[in-house]
């Protein structure tokens, strides 16, 4: 059992002890009076309340969020991309595009939007999510797909390509993205949608875009056409005519 050894009771750390007076007391440690490697009935410890006695259960702390935010990422990748997750490995790779590459490229997003079909995608994405349950989109993260497994990149590479090397920056991208793209009630109420994470995990940088079910039907305005997007599956799929109608009147009650 843990609490018998000492190596694994350390001044600070939170534990369960029986009291020289046959008492149960939850505590801090700060001071260890045993000083044998083991001990079949515990480690002997003096709390910071004062309380004597032996270690009968070590409490490990909660983790932080930081490390809760890693689980989860790392779970998300192990699942893979799914109705509620879908990962994208930069958000900016087509602003160095040049007319030539634009048009002899086999991108459908490429060619009708020029170099900011990047963010017309990731715009695309937000939008599925909102328009459906919800959903997390990580930037930073890239398929393998000969190995079929999702890889961290971080986004350290896409921020080489704002003037602000820093993730202040990345975020006002994202931001002025929802701005260009999304109508005003989306942008003017943006907490109420969807939050703009950072985290950090191993030695990277990701960009977690958590998004809220939309209350109401969201279309994107690209070029001066009206797009609707919803989550099918894993994909992003664009809804029009009878479709869009009958999603509508399904999901809110009205078109």
């Amino acid at each position: 059992m843990d609490h018998q050894y000492l190596k694994n009771i350390k001044k600070g750390i939170k534990v369960v002890i029986l009291t020289i007076q046959h008492k149960y007391s939850t505590g801090f440690v700060d001071e260890i009076a045993t000083r044998k490697p083991f001990h079949e009935q515990g480690i002997m410890v003096r709390l910071h309340n004062g309380d004597i006695g032996r270690v009968q259960k070590i409490l490990h702390p909660e983790p932080s969020q930081d490390e809760k935010d890693i689980g989860q990422i790392k779970k998300f990748m192990k699942q893979g991309e799914n109705f509620h997750v879908e990962f994208k490995a930069e958000a900016l790779w087509s602003i160095t595009y040049n007319p030539l590459q634009i048009k002899e490229s086999k991108s459908y997003e490429i060619r009708e939007y020029g170099t900011k079909a990047s963010k017309v995608i990731i715009a695309k994405s937000i939008a599925a999510f909102l328009n459906s349950e919800g959903g997390n989109l990580i930037i930073g993260i890239k398929e393998n797909k000969e190995k079929r497994i999702f890889e961290i990149i971080g986004i350290e590479e896409d921020m080489k390509k704002l003037q602000e090397l820093n993730i202040d920056a990345y975020k006002r991208m994202i931001i002025d993205l929802i701005k260009s793209f999304f109508p005003p009630k989306i942008f003017n109420h943006l907490h109420n949608y969807l939050s703009i994470e950072f985290v950090n995990i191993e030695e990277k940088t990701l960009c977690w875009l958590k998004i809220k079910k939309s209350d109401t039907k969201v279309f994107l305005k690209i070029n001066d056409k009206e797009i609707f997007m919803i989550r099918v599956e894993s994909e992003n799929r664009t809804l029009g005519g009878e479709k869009l109608v009958d999603y509508c009147i399904r999901k809110w009650g009205n078109l």
